[in-house]
């Protein structure tokens, strides 16, 4: 029986970042995936997209993959927010805020490489991958595993990021709340005749959405949010007559639309875990919140999970705490629900298509107080951020 202090399951962006937090601590750590990683991840004009918020990224710098990513990141230097049929924008600028980004798009995939190279650097971190969980056993003071491979593992905590229809959760018997939106994303990626300046648009539909996010030169991840009983006709769609009705429902913001790429549909539901914790056992990531992709929220709420919980494990460690107590546990889901709660109402409310949507196009367009709000919660700049989303070591005071 090999012993951990702390067992990662999942070692996706969410959970490798947890590793990479915990880098140089006194905790002995096992992160285990049933995926083999590719280490040569394909740069192709299909390639996925994330929107990282400004607190993600200082917390990509204190990781050190950062660097590893930041050449090939696009800028988002404002937001352009409109709604169909009716009058009236909001477009948030970097400059606005004194800021010089209000964050970035990068490849997914080559997150996740950068995230575990950092990951195979660590000394005090374990890596079982590609590796299948077998049987999970509960003990007094911790947890015993098997490994497909034969391996048996303990620990004293058990975090599980295993996405959002998480075995784990399931496991312990965590509730979860559903809400189906009854909508489905289709993703693609937009080739354009022009440059996008690094400008973000969301666009209001009467039923559902569309999101363009500036992904490399010329080009644009598309996200256009439809109600689900369309989707057959819309899968049936030739690529041309697709991006016409794009173009047509979009406008010519972005100039004219050359190509599409593959389109991937994705069904949208948020599932939130009605706990985030029980004994020696902890929930980050999708694993706790599934969320709308409206606002491109899902990965910074992620890493604010793990940045977190990275933080009040060290902190316990530090104070000769039972790290796996629930007494340490609840002290992360107290300073984590907040963030979560919020996040959640944010985007749902963007999410449903009513008026309130162009009333609050209009309002924050006016009135600064409101769209200033509007802007910190897009930015993910909230009160107890963690020292890792702010750019503090977990070694340093406040």
């Amino acid at each position: 029986m090999v012993e951990f202090d702390i067992i990662i399951v999942g070692g996706g962006l969410v959970g490798a970042s947890l590793a990479c937090a915990l880098k140089n601590q006194a905790l002995k750590i096992a992160l285990i995936d049933k995926s083999p990683l590719n280490a040569n991840p394909l740069h192709n004009f299909d390639a996925r997209a994330l929107a990282l918020s400004l607190p993600s990224i200082e917390c990509l710098q204190m990781l050190d993959v950062w660097p590893k990513i930041s050449d090939a990141a696009s800028i988002i230097k404002a937001v352009h927010v409109s709604k169909q049929g009716h009058f009236g924008i909001t477009k948030i600028s970097a400059s606005e805020h004194q800021l010089s980004a209000l964050g970035y798009v990068v490849n997914a995939d080559d997150l996740n490489i950068a995230l575990n190279q950092v990951v195979e650097t660590l000394s005090n971190v374990t890596l079982f991958r590609p590796e299948e969980i077998v049987k999970v056993e509960k003990r007094d003071q911790g947890w015993a595993i098997q490994l497909s491979n034969q391996k048996k593992l303990s620990t004293k905590l058990l975090v599980a990021a295993d996405g959002a229809e998480s075995v784990l959760r399931k496991q312990q018997g965590i509730e979860v709340k559903v809400q189906d939106y009854q909508q489905t994303a289709i993703v693609a990626n937009i080739a354009l005749n022009q440059s996008h300046q690094g400008i973000a648009y969301e666009r209001f539909l009467e039923k559902g959405s569309i999101a363009m996010l500036p992904f490399g030169e010329n080009c644009v991840k598309c996200v256009c949010v439809v109600p689900s009983d369309q989707i057959e006709i819309l899968k049936a769609q030739s690529d041309k007559a697709f991006l016409e009705n794009i173009q047509h429902q979009f406008g010519h913001r972005l100039g004219f639309f050359k190509q599409s790429g593959n389109r991937i549909f994705y069904p949208l539901k948020n599932i939130c875990a009605e706990n985030l914790y029980s004994d020696r056992f902890v929930l980050i990531g999708n694993a706790a919140n599934t969320l709308h992709p409206i606002a491109a929220q899902g990965f910074n709420l992620g890493i604010r999970d793990a940045a977190t919980l990275a933080e009040v494990l060290v902190q316990a460690q530090n104070a000769h705490q039972d790290i796996g107590s629930v007494e340490v546990l609840r002290s992360y889901a107290d300073r984590r629900i907040d963030d979560h709660r919020a996040i959640r109402y944010f985007t749902d409310s963007l999410a449903e298509p009513h008026v309130f949507q162009w009333l609050g196009i209009v309002v924050s367009e006016w009135v600064m107080p409101f769209k200033r709000r509007i802007a910190e919660r897009g930015l993910g700049r909230h009160q107890n951020l963690s020292k890792l989303c702010r750019g503090v070591s977990l070694t340093q005071d406040p």
